[in-house]
């Protein structure tokens, strides 16, 4: 039995972390991914003013660049410090 998968996303749009804010939900991209024995886990981009520890971590989701960040730009407008 083999170990190796392979991941296609869908469209070839990149992975997102949607992250609980005081100010509302941000996109986060994930930079990589982290494969244990545990489990997978994504590792986060870093966004100004984002705590992105795992307990912020609402949903991964997959979207385009511009509608991702076409979120942050609404985020940092309401608020946030993107």
């Amino acid at each position: 039995m083999s170990d190796e998968f392979e991941a296609v996303p869908e469209d070839d749009q990149p992975w997102w972390a949607m992250i609980k804010t005081e100010r509302g939900t941000v996109p986060v991209r994930v930079a990589s991914w982290t494969v244990t024995t545990e489990g997978v886990t994504a590792e986060l981009a870093e966004l100004k003013g984002v705590d992105t520890s795992p307990e912020n971590v609402t949903t991964l989701c997959q979207m385009s660049r511009d509608e991702a960040w076409a979120q942050v730009a609404t985020w940092s407008k309401s608020g946030g410090t993107a």
